[in-house]
């Protein structure tokens, strides 16, 4: 047997322990905050409190007032009687749109400048990622220019209930009207803005009451359903790019088709 002899070498590549190497960058966007936050500002500019300056402490939230006066209830406390009208945004049910378990992914490079923009998400409470896998990150764009991630996006459909109590009948249906009007008027915001959604409106004007507590109190309520992306980022410290390979061709080289 003669020819030319070409000697390798192998070479073992093993990689940082996960733990080590891999930083996860996650989204939280929590509907119920988000359009509570909204609603509070379009109640202020409407100008309801100078509408209703009888009724003008109007408050708006997550945490639902019967929470509130059971909890007084049952602690033997006095009952609060402030926390009426109100207004509480729950989010009674969330499934995902569609099955994107297996759906594809976008592989992402980023350098400083990106680094610089996804930090103002992170300090803006947008995006979550520890102290420790953040300067990981940090640390890579320095050593190499920048990082390798891997993003997978989901988007979630919820419905939020809009549950609206307060002492006076004809409040509560007024209430129930404003909340409509805050749906229409900012739907194109809210989408442009905030990343969701907001679908067909559905509700009840009239039909609840409420004596648990010592009080007739009068209830209504709106229901949508919102659509919203979640993203998560899943960055790989240990991969770099590569700028430049050199490659040298063996001679009397050749593979199937003739390239």
């Amino acid at each position: 047997m003669s020819g030319q002899v070409f000697k390798t070498s192998r070479t073992y590549i093993k990689p940082a322990d996960i733990n080590q190497r891999l930083v996860y960058v996650l989204t939280s966007k929590n509907p119920e905050v988000v359009l509570s936050r909204l609603l509070r500002e379009f109640m202020a500019e409407m100008g309801y409190s100078e509408m209703y300056p009888n009724f003008g402490d109007l408050r708006i939230g997550t945490v639902h007032p019967f929470a509130i006066l059971l909890s007084q209830e049952i602690m033997e406390q006095p009952l609060k009687t402030n926390v009426f009208p109100s207004i509480t945004v729950a989010d009674s049910s969330a499934s995902e749109e569609a099955v994107t378990l297996s759906d594809e992914y976008e592989s992402l490079v980023f350098n400083s400048s990106d680094i610089a923009k996804l930090d103002g998400y992170r300090q803006a409470k947008e995006v979550f990622v520890s102290d420790s896998g953040w300067q990981k990150i940090l640390d890579t764009v320095q050593a190499n220019g920048s990082v390798i991630g891997i993003k997978r996006t989901y988007t979630m459909r919820s419905t939020l209930d809009f549950n609206i109590w307060s002492e006076n009948k004809d409040i509560t249906s007024f209430l129930f009207d404003m909340v409509c009007h805050f749906m229409i008027q900012k739907k194109g915001d809210i989408h442009n803005n905030q990343d969701i959604d907001i679908g067909p409106i559905n509700g009840r004007r009239t039909g609840d009451i409420n004596l648990d507590f010592g009080m007739l109190l009068y209830g209504s309520n709106v229901q949508v359903s919102v659509n919203y992306d979640h993203s998560a980022v899943l960055f790989d410290t240990a991969i770099k790019t590569v700028a430049e390979i050199d490659t040298q061709t063996l001679p009397q080289y050749f593979v199937a088709g003739g390239s």
